[in-house]
């Protein structure tokens, strides 16, 4: 799943969940949700890939939910948005 597809299902996800995402970061880089993070900032491997934490789950949604993006498509330029606040503010 991209992030840019991941970010769709926002109001589904829990207060707990991270969200990691292989880099380079862009809105068609591979993401994962995950309930159960290891420690906050460590990266993980699955299925032979590198995810890096990108953000909380919830930080993203009100993030998203802030600039009054679609549940059903989030655009190329909301999430260049949400991934310069990733590597900027967060």
């Amino acid at each position: 799943m991209t992030l840019r597809e991941l970010l769709t299902s926002r109001h589904d996800w829990t207060e707990e969940e991270v969200i990691y995402v292989v880099e380079p970061w862009s809105p068609d880089a591979e993401a994962l949700l995950i309930s159960e993070a290891p420690s906050a900032t460590d990266s993980i491997f699955r299925s032979g890939k590198h995810y890096a934490y990108f953000l909380e789950g919830f930080v993203a949604r009100e993030f998203l939910d802030d600039l009054g993006a679609s549940t059903s498509d989030v655009s190329l330029e909301v999430c260049g948005r949400l991934i310069r606040y990733a590597i900027d503010d967060a």
